[in-house]
């Protein structure tokens, strides 16, 4: 089966791109997502698969998922999983500032070399399930700096299951696409890359441009964006600027053809083609389903 990719969660379009929510799984299907996802077991077992590997999950397993990571899971039968679900945008762990690379050099640094998960011990489970009990009353609330306190809970978090990773697994590299080994500076770059083609792919984007600006060689670039997200340069820039424009034709009454190029699309037909091969729909049909939904 070939896996969903899923663009959206709760609260992706506001000034504060954060989810999260207790859910019951019984099972979920191979998907791949651009934002961040942090779980924590709250009851029940079961299995989750990453990227082709599969690993157990019962009461106190943590999950740290990077964006773009094939993952699945399924219950073991009579042992509904209860998890606590969160989901973020990129931008607020490079908001954040800890040396030069921000909360986001050190988390994806440490994601890419070591395990996304652990299993947490009886006194670790209470801290964690304290942090996300925390967050949820905030979401849940109106208090003064509700985001604030969200995100210092959030980072606080994913400091603590650094912490305890860390602490379970020494060692270990991470190799480069092409297999020769690649250094902490390589990875980061790469996370930086993603971040400015998130904040740029509405303008003219190509990939020679981005393998000069962040010196790589632009094939070697090539095939670290599929390796990595799954997917071909060109198709990764058209998918964010499908789903910016689909946030524009549900949300505005802006003309379809300033939407286009809103979106970073140089002509209309290319947006037309580009939105009806996404979302086997024209852009008209798909704001006037969104505004009857």
């Amino acid at each position: 089966m070939n896996p969903i990719y899923l663009t959206d969660y709760p609260n992706m379009n506001s000034s504060f791109p954060f989810s999260l929510k207790i859910e019951k799984v019984e099972s979920v299907v191979p998907h791949r997502h651009d934002f961040l996802e942090f779980i924590l077991v709250l009851e029940g077992r079961g299995t989750e698969t990453i990227n082709g590997l599969q690993h157990p999950m019962e009461p106190g397993t943590m999950i740290f998922l990077l964006p773009y990571q094939f993952h699945a899971i399924r219950s073991d039968p009579g042992a509904c999983l209860h998890l606590y679900i969160c989901n973020f945008d990129l931008e607020l762990l490079f908001d954040s500032r800890e040396g030069d690379q921000g909360l986001a050099g050190i988390v994806l640094d440490e994601s890419d070399r070591l395990p996304p998960y652990i299993q947490l011990n009886e006194r670790e489970m209470v801290q964690a399930k304290g942090l996300f009990d925390d967050m949820r009353r905030e979401a849940a609330g109106d208090e003064r700096m509700r985001s604030i306190m969200i995100k210092s809970k959030l980072f606080e978090a994913l400091v603590w299951f650094e912490r305890w990773r860390s602490s379970r697994h020494a060692g270990g590299s991470e190799t480069a696409c092409d297999g020769r080994q690649e250094s902490p500076s390589a990875k980061a770059g790469f996370w930086q890359m993603i971040r400015y083609v998130h904040r740029h792919y509405r303008e003219e984007l190509t990939l020679e441009r981005l393998a000069r600006q962040f010196h790589y060689n632009a094939s070697h670039l090539s095939e670290c964006f599929k390796v990595r997200t799954g997917q071909n340069f060109v198709p990764f820039v058209q998918g964010l600027r499908i789903r910016h424009a689909c946030g524009l034709l549900a949300s505005t009454e802006l003309p379809v053809s300033r939407i286009a190029y809103e979106a970073g699309f140089g002509s209309f037909q290319t947006f037309s083609r580009s939105f009806l091969k996404w979302k086997g729909m024209s852009p008209t049909d798909y704001r006037k389903q969104s505004h009857i939904h």
